[in-house]
């Protein structure tokens, strides 16, 4: 919320675009959908909590599981990414699930490639989209 209030909010009432690496989306896919919270309640209370600005668009990077894996073998992981295989079965299917629940908010995105060529699918389904 300080964050929207602070930060999101003026840059948006100023006319500007506002790029995040995170969203409340986020927050339904791991407290929600991994940690089995109640997702409908999570976003009511997030919904307060921002005021109702949500993102307009959002770009979802689907990668599989193994290669997550094989991304992650040489980092200290934090305490999402060390939680375990169910769990992020469940992060991926909320994601999954939001993304095909609002397809008119979400761009998803084969997170198989190299980053020139997930760059480059995001670029152009930005294009598609009539995003600058």
């Amino acid at each position: 919320a300080q964050h929207i209030a602070e930060v999101v909010a003026p840059a948006l009432d100023a006319g500007r675009d506002v790029v995040s690496d995170r969203s409340l989306y986020s927050t339904l896919a791991y407290q929600g959908f991994g940690r089995e919270l109640p997702v409908e309640e999570l976003k009511h209370i997030n919904d307060w909590a921002i005021a109702g600005r949500w993102p307009d668009l959002v770009v979802f990077l689907d990668t599989p599981d193994d290669l997550i894996a094989e991304r992650l073998r040489d980092r200290d992981l934090d305490r999402f990414e060390a939680a375990g295989d169910a769990f992020h079965q469940r992060v991926i299917a909320g994601f999954r699930t939001m993304a095909d629940l609002e397809p008119e908010r979400w761009i998803t995105i084969d997170g198989r490639g190299t980053i020139p060529d997930v760059e480059s699918a995001i670029t152009a389904a930005l294009q598609a989209r009539g995003v600058r």
